[in-house]
């Protein structure tokens, strides 16, 4: 089968795509070729290419990138003969001397995630400052109170219908609790005349 085929596609998002690359581009001098001809496309400011799982990541901007021109530049690099020549076989070569290359990324991953996150925050209240009234946030508390309450219904419910009706005595500890939680649910819905 040739390269190309065996190039796979694991995940489109918005300005982020993952391959799933053959090993033979996943050799050091193909390594270097790819990432070089991939960020030098136009949008795209980070590739990045994990030769153990074979994986490559593109980060790019979508109002200059788009996926059909990483392909065609994936495909012309193969058409070119990158990771056809010289190849030995054996191994995937991993680099050496950076054993936390991987946490570093998740690193700078999380940090770009959290320094959009202010963005889009400072934006959002910029626009409309009064976003958080105290009529505003009591549904949202009040709402995740009630999602809250459902996430532990679904997760409990396997214990409550074979194990807690069965044998209430046993589990009567587990029966307080619910006791409890709903006593706070109901007196947290009742009007505060303060």
């Amino acid at each position: 089968m040739s390269l190309k085929k065996q190039i796979i596609l694991r995940y489109n998002g918005v300005g982020h795509v993952r391959f799933e690359l053959p090993a033979p581009l996943c050799e050091v001098s193909a390594r270097t070729q790819i990432k070089a001809a991939l960020r030098a496309l136009d949008g795209v400011y980070r590739v990045s290419l994990s030769p153990g799982s074979r994986k490559l990541s593109v980060r790019f901007d979508i109002a200059v990138c788009d996926l059909k021109v990483i392909a065609r530049r994936l495909a012309q690099l193969v058409d070119a003969g990158v990771g056809q020549s010289g190849r030995v076989p054996g191994r995937v070569g991993i680099v050496g001397g950076r054993p936390f290359g991987w946490l570093r990324e998740k690193a700078q991953e999380a940090g770009e995630t959290l320094a959009a996150m202010k963005i889009v925050a400072g934006r959002t209240l910029k626009k409309s400052p009064r976003l958080l009234t105290p009529a505003r946030e009591r549904g949202f508390i009040e709402f995740f109170n009630d999602v809250l309450v459902l996430y532990l219904i679904k997760l409990h419910w396997h214990l409550i219908t074979q194990h807690w009706l069965r044998q209430p005595l046993r589990y009567r500890y587990e029966w307080m609790a619910v006791f409890y939680l709903i006593f706070l649910l109901v007196r947290s819905r009742r009007p505060r005349n303060v």
